[in-house]
């Protein structure tokens, strides 16, 4: 179970966050576990580019490349979907410097 204090820290940073995003626009990285709702986000993300590109959206799909800088590095915005940091992944071990899954 997750203290009172770190729940507060994180509902700090999630909002900060969001008040950057409206009065600032968009990041250049979003944080994605800071998301109240990231399945709705990714969503939007599909439908941005279904719009833009005129794909249906039922035959678009995520293709995801890590890369080897923080988000606070990222210059510029991507030309196709968006970057985002933070996603936690559960059931897997991965290596920064080999860019895969690790072998245990």
């Amino acid at each position: 179970a997750r203290v009172l204090n770190s729940w507060t820290q994180d509902l700090i940073q999630r909002v900060e966050i969001l008040r950057s995003w409206l009065q600032n626009g968009p990041p250049k990285s979003f944080w994605i576990s800071g998301l109240f709702f990231p399945q709705g986000f990714m969503t939007a993300v599909l439908q941005m580019h279904a719009r833009a590109t005129k794909i249906a959206i039922d035959t678009l799909s995520f293709k995801a490349e890590v890369q080897h800088i923080s988000a606070d590095e990222i210059e510029k915005f991507t030309d196709k979907g968006v970057y985002i940091h933070g996603l936690n992944l559960q059931g897997c071990d991965g290596s920064r410097e080999s860019n895969c899954e690790s072998k245990r």
